[in-house]
């Protein structure tokens, strides 16, 4: 929700949970450094609960 705050262009999550999910609208007002950041360390958070290879 800060990101919420802080950017307009970051909206709840489209038919989604609204909690844990973000839309972003692409109206060049974020930096793409900043959102490839973004998805960078989604990627990452969605990785580290994996389950571990056997």
């Amino acid at each position: 929700t800060d990101l919420r705050e802080r950017y307009p262009a970051v909206q709840p999550g489209f038919n989604m949970n609204k909690k844990h999910w973000n839309t972003i609208v692409m109206d060049n007002s974020i930096p793409d450094k900043l959102i490839r950041d973004w998805i960078r360390h989604s990627y990452d958070l969605v990785v580290a609960k994996l389950p571990k290879k056997k």
